[in-house]
């Protein structure tokens, strides 16, 4: 009876050990390629930069001349990845400026 009450535990111990939290991986934000980036030239439009990189996850009400696009990845046992671009736009909304940071 206490062999088998011992093998109970011991297997049963064996089978709960492979159970662990699924963790998803997480995706925020609008991911920007090297491609996509060189395409954004001083003297395009606020159109054509949003034809080429989607629409901004961020655009400041007090400052419109300013889209940031940020992109967060946060992998299951990774460092989270982290990138952002920023475009300004001249008061004629002409690209002025393009940063990566």
């Amino acid at each position: 009876m206490i062999i088998r009450l011992i093998s109970v535990f011991v297997l049963s111990s064996a089978l709960l050990s492979g159970c662990s939290i699924y963790k998803i991986d997480i995706q925020q934000g609008n991911h920007v390629t090297q491609e996509e980036l060189s395409q954004i030239t001083p003297g395009m439009g606020r159109e054509q930069v949003q034809q080429i990189l989607g629409t901004p996850l961020l655009t400041d009400d007090f400052r419109q001349n300013r889209w940031d696009y940020v992109f967060y990845l946060q992998k299951k046992g990774q460092a989270t990845q982290k990138s952002s671009i920023t475009v300004f736009f001249n008061e004629q909304g002409i690209v002025s400026d393009v940063r990566k940071g």
